[in-house]
């Protein structure tokens, strides 16, 4: 199902489903939160900071006393009266009760959607049908499209409208004379995404120019199934005339009821030469033998940013709790295993940053996208925001010599030459597509 799109103005509540994140496989979650301290009288917190300040020693001590205390039980419910925790465990019992109702409302939510999905679908096979030209939009659709335009837009612009619709038409008549369906929808669409827009290259453009359609379809498990359906100008990339990717969750519920994300799966795409793929970059020299003076081409080939990337996702990682405690036993052995511990925390902090992205491209196009695919491609989308959208500082500002340092920045870019449009980006670590 999807969300209903609201403005930017309106008053937005954001309802947070931090188990429906891929942070959720690693169990991170829960761990994650910070322990509660009590209070500190004002009176004495400068002098409790100035003493820290001066005494390093004393506040890697507390620090470290503090991070053995994070996830750990207090002892406080172990210590109750023995008729006190029986009625702990009562409200357990009562507790699971509730959560056993939730999971029926889930599944039972979830059935409803895909009922209801059923009656979209007739709706979109048309839309793909009024997208590649293999039929008109009848009158009453065309005014009561109209209609809702014209609700949307205000007195003065509805003038301006008609006033380049009159100068324009003639030349409008001349040009669509040929123009088969709406050209570029989807890419189009996709541009507007912002999250999308932001994986899409110009290789990759020239390839998107050909989507004719994209959908989705429920599983019979706990997922989702993207399907991007292609026209006959992307066989001249690849072989696949549909690519899809699979979004998977779990059986069993999370902790706030919701459905939790497992992994995704993507499908082999079949290049047609590895020049048509943009997952890579291909870099070719020459060399010469000194002794035989003869030369051979090497060819060397790095992957690089892409939309098609999306369908060889990133694998999320397996839990070893055999693996933590050899990282607890290397953790005491010297400096060595300290600076390897630090280079598995970047490699899995920037594994979980791709995870999530991955999960958040699905969901958008799934929620967001497809449902409203009109919208983002006339750009009303992009005058209305999602409760995620208004996540971060909103009222961050930066200073004048901020500004001086991005003229140095740019001034940098300027010396690097052409170069530097390739090197911006980290390459993806997977790249299957061959």
């Amino acid at each position: 199902m999807s969300e209903p799109i609201k403005k930017k103005n309106g008053d937005i509540s954001k309802a947070p489903t931090p188990q429906n994140t891929p942070a959720s496989v690693t169990n991170s979650y829960l761990k994650s939160q910070p322990p509660t301290v009590p209070t500190i009288e004002e009176g004495n917190e400068n002098k409790i900071n100035q003493t820290l300040a001066n005494n390093p020693v004393l506040l890697s001590m507390i620090q470290g006393k503090l991070g053995d205390l994070v996830g750990k039980s207090s002892g406080y419910v172990a210590n109750l009266p023995s008729a006190v925790k029986n009625r702990i465990y009562g409200l357990k019992s009562i507790q699971q009760q509730q959560m056993k109702l939730e999971a029926e409302f889930q599944k039972e939510l979830l059935e409803l959607e895909k009922r209801y999905f059923k009656k979209y679908e007739p709706l979109y096979a048309k839309r793909k049908e009024v997208i590649v030209g293999d039929v008109e939009p009848s009158e009453k659709e065309i005014e009561e499209g109209k209609a809702l335009e014209e609700k949307d837009d205000d007195d003065d612009e509805e003038e301006e409208d008609e006033e380049e619709e009159e100068e324009g038409k003639e030349q409008d008549q001349e040009d669509g004379k040929d123009a088969k369906g709406i050209p570029g929808f989807w890419l189009t669409a996709l541009e507007n995404l912002s999250t999308v827009s932001e994986t899409i290259t110009d290789r990759d453009s020239e390839i998107l120019e050909h989507l004719i359609d994209i959908r989705m379809q429920y599983l019979s498990t706990p997922g989702f199934e993207l399907i991007f359906e292609f026209g006959e100008g992307g066989n001249d990339y690849f072989s696949n005339s549909i690519l899809t990717k699979t979004y998977h969750y779990q059986a069993e519920l999370g902790y706030s009821g919701d459905f939790v994300y497992d992994h995704a799966t993507g499908c082999e795409i079949s290049w047609k030469s590895k020049e048509k793929n943009p997952t890579i970059n291909i870099e070719r020299r020459k060399q010469r033998n000194k002794t035989t003076k003869q030369t051979r081409t090497i060819e060397k080939i790095t992957p690089t940013e892409s939309f098609f990337n999306f369908f060889d996702p990133p694998k999320p990682p397996k839990v070893d709790h055999e693996d933590d405690d050899d990282e607890e036993h290397n953790h005491k052995e010297g400096d060595n295993e300290n600076v390897d511990d630090e280079e598995e925390d970047e490699e899995d902090e920037d594994l979980e940053a791709r995870l999530e992205l991955d999960y958040q491209l699905g969901e958008e196009i799934k929620d967001r996208l497809i449902p409203r695919a009109v919208d983002w491609f006339t750009g009303d989308a992009v005058d209305f925001a999602y409760p995620d959208e208004f996540d971060g500082d909103e009222d961050e500002e930066f200073s004048d010599e901020d500004g001086e340092d991005d003229d140095d920045d740019e001034d940098d870019d300027d010396e690097d030459g052409d170069n530097s449009g390739q090197g911006e980006k980290q390459p993806p670590a997977e790249c299957k597509q061959q």
